[in-house]
C-alpha cells in the first residue's frame, strides 16, 4: 500500500510542481508589475536617407573630423574600399603627421553620379600656407552614405605617405 500512495502521491504532485517552476520562469514582474526587459532600450537599425542633402551630411561630418583632429572617426566613415586601404590605428598615426590635410573644410556643392554615389567639391583653408580644393566621392554602402578619399591620397595611404 505504500508503494502505491506514493506512486499516485508522485504522479499528483510532480506535475503540480513542474507547472509552479514553469510558470514563475515565463513572465517574471518586478515590485512595480513590469518586466525585467522593460528598461532596455529597442534598437531599430535603420537605413540613411539616399539623397544628396544625407551625402553632403556625411561628407561634412568627415571634414569636421578632419578639422578637429578626429581622425579616428573620419575613418570610420570610409568606403570599405578605402578602409582595406589603411587600417585605422596606421591612418590616425600617419594623418596626424600630415599638415597639408589639416586645417578647416567647407562643402561647396554635391552632385549626384547616380542613386548611390555622389560627387562632393570641397575648400580648405589651412593653418597655415594657401587654401585648397578638390572633389571626393560619397558612396551608399550596407544603409550609410561612406566617404572615399582619391585614388591618390590611397595609393598614399597604402604606402604610408602623406599624400
Amino acid at each position: 500500500m505504500t508503494r502505491t500512495f506514493r506512486g499516485i502521491a508522485l504522479a499528483v504532485i510532480a506535475p503540480v510542481v513542474l507547472a509552479g517552476v514553469l510558470a514563475g520562469c515565463s513572465d517574471k514582474k518586478d515590485d512595480a508589475g513590469e518586466s525585467p526587459s522593460a528598461d532596455r532600450p529597442t534598437v531599430e537599425v535603420t537605413a540613411q536617407p539616399q539623397d544628396t542633402q544625407t551625402a553632403q551630411v556625411t561628407a561634412e561630418q568627415v571634414f569636421d573630423n578632419l578639422s578637429d583632429g578626429d581622425w579616428a572617426g573620419a575613418w570610420e566613415l570610409w568606403t570599405d574600399t578605402a578602409q582595406s586601404a589603411i587600417a585605422k590605428d596606421a591612418y590616425v598615426d600617419l594623418v596626424s603627421t600630415c599638415t597639408a590635410l589639416q586645417g578647416d573644410y567647407v562643402v561647396t556643392g554635391v552632385t549626384p553620379v547616380d542613386d548611390s554615389t555622389a560627387t562632393v567639391k570641397w575648400t580648405r583653408t589651412p593653418a597655415s600656407g594657401s587654401a585648397a580644393s578638390g572633389a571626393n566621392t560619397i558612396k551608399y554602402q550596407k544603409g550609410q552614405w561612406r566617404f572615399e578619399p582619391d585614388a591618390t591620397s590611397l595609393a598614399a595611404f597604402r604606402q604610408n605617405k602623406c599624400p
